[in-house]
C-alpha cells in the first residue's frame, strides 16, 4: 500500500554537538516515505555544514539556510515548503526511536484521525524517565477535542491528568495547517510558541488519537532553552498566561481551563525563583533577591494564587506558594539554594 508522505521539520541552531545523533535517528526511520526539512537558523558553528553533508548523502533531505529569527520562525519557513500529507517536528538536540514515526502513523490511520499524540522519554545525564501519554488509546472527535485534549495542555491539577503541550511528539495534518494558515509565533514574543500554535490547530482538528508510543527522546541539555537563564522569563510567562486566558475565553473553555492556567503560572513562578537563586553567583545576590521580590509582587501571579485551590499541591510546593504570598524573599532564596544544591 502506498505510504503517505510525511514532512519531518528540524530547526537547527548551533547544535553541532547533538545534530548528527538527531539526523541519524531520522534517516533510519522504519517509515521511509519522508521528506526531511532542515532549517539552519543562522548557525555560527558547524551545524550548517553538517546539514549539507547529510543532504549530499540522502536525497530526502532539503536544507534551507536563513538569518537567525528563532525556533518558531524556523518552523514556519519549513511549513511554507512542506509537501507531506502529515507533519512532525523534531528538535535538533533531541532524537527519535527508529519506529516512532511508523507507530504514530499506523495509529492515526487505524483511528481515521487527522492528529496523533504520543508520549516521550526525558533523557538526563544519568537517567531516562518515561512519560507515557496518560490517555493512550483514546480517540476524541471534534465536539470534545477542545475540552478533553487542548484544555489538558494548560497545566497539571492531579497526577496523570495533563498532556505535554510540546509539538515534538505529535503527527499533525498538513492539510489543516495549510488550509487555515496555522503558523507559530516567535518564542521571543511568547516564551512558549508551541501552546499558541496548539490553540489554533486543535480548534480546527476533527479527530485526535492518543498513541502509546514513547519514541521521542527529549534531551535535558545544559544549554537548552528551557534550562538557560533568561532574566525576562517570568514576565514572558505572564504575557503568555494573559494571552491564553484571552484565547480560552474565545474558544469557550475558560471554566475548564483557568485552574490549569493558574496552576501552571504558579509552578513557573516557583521555577523562576529557583533559577534566580541558581544564577545568583552570576547576577549578584542583591539583584537576584530583587528579581525574586519582583516575582512575588506580580499582580497577575498574586491574583492566580488567590483563585487557585491548593488541595492537589504537595506540601513542599504549598509552602513555597505561601512564602511567595508573604514575599518572604530570604526564606525563598534559602529553600531554592537547598533545592538547587541537592537537585530536588
Amino acid at each position: 500500500m502506498q505510504q503517505d508522505l510525511v514532512s519531518i521539520i528540524v530547526p537547527v541552531y548551533n547544535v553541532e554537538k547533538y545534530l548528527k545523533r538527531c539526523l541519524d535517528s531520522i534517516i533510519n526511520q522504519t517509515y521511509s516515505s519522508i521528506e526531511i526539512i532542515l532549517i539552519d537558523d543562522g548557525s555560527t558553528d558547524s551545524s550548517g555544514d553538517i546539514c549539507e553533508s547529510y543532504a549530499r548523502l540522502d536525497s530526502r533531505i532539503t536544507v534551507i539556510h536563513k538569518k537567525n529569527a528563532g525556533l518558531g520562525m524556523a518552523r514556519n519557513t519549513a511549513l511554507d515548503v512542506a509537501k507531506g500529507k502529515y507533519v512532525i517536528f523534531v528538535d535538533s538536540d533531541d532524537y527519535i526511536a527508529p519506529n516512532m514515526l511508523e507507530n504514530l502513523y499506523n495509529t492515526l490511520i487505524e483511528a481515521k484521525a487527522d492528529t496523533c499524540i504520543g508520549g516521550y522519554q526525558r533523557v538526563y545525564s544519568d537517567k531516562i524517565e518515561v512519560f507515557e501519554n496518560p490517555i493512550k488509546g483514546k480517540v476524541f472527535d471534534k465536539n470534545n477535542i477542545l475540552s478533553d485534549v487542548l484544555s489538558k495542555m494548560f497545566g497539571r491539577l492531579n497526577n496523570n491528568d495533563s498532556l505535554e503541550m510540546s509539538v515534538w511528539k505529535v503527527l499533525f495534518s498538513n492539510e489543516l495547517i495549510q488550509t487555515y494558515d496555522i503558523r507559530f509565533p516567535s518564542e521571543r514574543e511568547f516564551i512558549s510558541e508551541d501552546i499558541i500554535f496548539d490553540t489554533v490547530y486543535y480548534a480546527k482538528s476533527n479527530r485526535v488519537v492518543m498513541s502509546s508510543d514513547v519514541g521521542y527522546y527529549y534531551c535535558d541539555n545544559d544549554d537548552s532553552l528551557t534550562t538557560r537563564y533568561n532574566p525576562n522569563r517570568f514576565n514572558l510567562q505572564v504575557k503568555l498566561y494573559l494571552e491564553l486566558v484571552n484565547r480560552v475565553e474565545k474558544l469557550g473553555i475558560y471554566d475548564i481551563s483557568i485552574d490549569r492556567l493558574n496552576a501552571n503560572l504558579i509552578a513557573i513562578a516557583r521555577y523562576s525563583i529557583k533559577l534566580e537563586q541558581k544564577f545568583s553567583y552570576q547576577n549578584g545576590l542583591s539583584q537576584s533577591k530583587c528579581k525574586i521580590k519582583s516575582i512575588c509582587q506580580n499582580s497577575i501571579l498574586r491574583e492566580a494564587l488567590i483563585n487557585f485551590d491548593p488541595k492537589n499541591v504537595n506540601t513542599q510546593s504549598r509552602l513555597v506558594n505561601w512564602l511567595i504570598k508573604k514575599e518572604a524573599v530570604s526564606i525563598l532564596f534559602f529553600i531554592m539554594f537547598i533545592k538547587n544544591k541537592f537537585s530536588v
